[in-house]
């Protein structure tokens, strides 16, 4: 479990979010300033904030390519960790270099290739605006922190922080994480990088949320139906008047509809020729039990994604998982591995 934290102040642009922009509930932009000594590290509890300029030109390089953790607007990316919305807008993955693909297939790809959304993910992200307007219309001071040993730790393969954000006005102070969870506005997403006390605060918001029928929860589905090409991403300004609770329907956990969309796209276009099911144990991605998980960490046993699709029936709630997080490596600007604060 980590004993040092990193917090990186700054402030939160609500115009980024929709409809007023195309920021969904899960991940946003959070504005920051090196120069005035934004990222602090505390190495442990007892021992005080210190400022690290580790991340000063750093970039990432995972699966998704080379990402620089500060862009050039002085702004990091943050990835809300622990919590996933339902999707605004998710295009299929790219296509990698496929053996057997026609031009033909790769032109009917390209025809069904859009931004496509879910039921209540419209919703979700003007949930939360409202929220975080009645904190105040202009950006809102907030602080992004996260549990974390070495600098590597807190990137994700894309280059986006993973953590928490703590919105600060008059005198509150609102983890939007947990009241997003709190709120039924998302499912709980939970990673092997996540301390064992993170996962059980959420899991409890996010059970609490589900039985109380908040949010999503009374169109969450386990029934992975047919894929509806007609839902796409309507941009703010395209619906006037959109009221929470306007595009409520069926959804299944966004995680599963992700995959979904590559798959679907990818059988129109003749691509792939198997079941979402054999695509899913095709990709062979694991996880853990989360109760395994809480109770024997790193040693309890692997699970796989695909061996819980049976009948279009996905038989695992999403907090019963704990998910494996892809690994990235954090370099700096001269391209030398970043090993100190």
């Amino acid at each position: 479990m980590p004993k040092g934290l990193l917090t990186v102040g700054g402030t939160l642009d609500l115009s980024q979010f929709w409809p007023l922009g195309e920021s969904d509930a899960d991940t946003t932009k959070l504005l920051i300033t090196v120069s005035a000594g934004a990222f602090q590290f505390q190495s442990s509890k007892s021992a005080a904030p210190q400022p690290t300029r580790a991340f000063d030109g750093a970039w990432v390089k995972g699966a998704g390519g080379k990402k620089a953790v500060i862009d050039k607007k002085n702004r990091i990316t943050v990835r809300l960790q622990g919590i996933d919305a339902p999707e605004l807008h998710y295009a299929p993955a790219p296509l990698t270099k496929k053996t057997g693909v026609t031009p033909e297939m790769r032109a009917a790809l390209k025809a069904v290739n859009h931004k496509y959304r879910q039921h209540w993910g419209q919703s979700a992200a003007k949930a939360l605006l409202d929220m975080l307007s009645t904190l105040g219309h202009g950006p809102l001071d907030c602080t992004f922190v996260t549990a974390a040993d070495h600098p590597t730790d807190v990137c994700d393969k894309y280059g986006r922080c993973v953590g928490d954000v703590v919105v600060e006005a008059g005198g509150k102070k609102i983890n939007i994480n947990r009241w997003v969870l709190a709120e039924g506005w998302a499912a709980p997403s939970f990673y092997n990088s996540m301390t064992k006390p993170e996962i059980t605060v959420l899991a409890k918001l996010a059970a609490k949320a589900q039985a109380a029928g908040k949010g999503i929860w009374p169109d969450y589905s386990a029934k992975v139906g047919a894929f509806n090409f007609n839902l796409r991403y309507t941009a703010g300004k395209q619906t006037p008047g959109f009221e929470t609770g306007d595009d409520r329907g069926a959804l299944i956990m966004p995680k599963l509809y992700r995959r979904q969309t590559t798959w679907a796209c990818y059988k129109k276009a003749g691509i792939a020729a198997n079941t979402f099911a054999q695509y899913l144990k095709a990709l062979n991605e694991r996880f853990y039990l989360t109760a395994d998980y809480l109770a024997s960490g790193a040693g309890a046993p692997w699970q796989k994604l695909g061996a819980f699709v049976k009948a279009s029936q996905f038989t695992l709630d999403p907090g019963a998982m704990v998910l494996e997080e892809a690994e990235s490596t954090l370099y700096s600007a001269a391209g030398q591995p970043v090993t100190a604060w």
